[in-house]
């Protein structure tokens, strides 16, 4: 029984360790914006829902990415139906294209949030969209928001360094039984 105790605390040491860099690593992202040339997003309300709940982290591929796909240069660079973000003032928001308008590579979109009624106030010029929504990990952003708290910092970094400085003391009164054990053998 002792090793399967001993087995399952394992484990759960490393799932846990596994877990605090998977968070670390999309609070890094989150908080310095990119990953490489896209960009991740933890949504903020629930103007897309269904299609988009409430905490999902986006991942934005960024509107020059989309352009080198899209063919050709007198074609708007996104269609109706896609879901882009776009900066409305210094706030990035996250609402699908209802609507393209314009001509050879002057173009605006209508974007409206997927729970919304009414579509947003006005057009939306291709340089404020910063990207298309290609991917969408559900309720993600909610652990990567609660590790931006300070309770989130000492459960991500206070707790992991304790246990592993912890594990380590116990490894090295371990290894001193052992010696000591062993040198009173050698001494009989």
């Amino acid at each position: 029984m002792g090793k399967i105790l001993k087995f399952g605390l394992n484990l759960s040491y490393v799932v846990f360790i596994a877990a605090v860099v998977i968070f670390g690593a999309a609070v890094a992202l989150s908080v310095f914006g990119k990953a490489g040339t896209y960009q991740l997003f933890v949504v903020e309300s629930g103007s897309m829902q269904p299609a988009i709940k409430t905490g999902s982290v986006l991942l934005i591929q960024p509107t020059n990415q989309v352009k080198k796909i899209a063919s050709p240069v007198l074609m708007p660079v996104f269609e109706k139906g896609n879901i882009v973000t776009y900066l409305a003032g210094k706030n990035p928001v996250t609402h699908r294209v209802v609507d393209v308008e314009g001509t050879a590579g002057q173009f605006t979109y209508q974007t409206k949030g997927d729970a919304n009624k009414t579509p947003d106030q006005g057009k939306i010029a291709e340089k404020q969209i910063l990207g298309k929504v290609i991917l969408t990990v559900p309720y993600v952003g909610l652990a990567v928001n609660f590790a931006k708290t300070q309770l989130g910092y000492i459960f991500l970094v206070v707790v992991p360094i304790t246990l592993i400085i912890y594990s380590e003391i116990l490894a090295i009164f371990s290894e001193t039984r052992k010696i000591l054990s062993r040198r009173r053998r050698e001494a009989i």
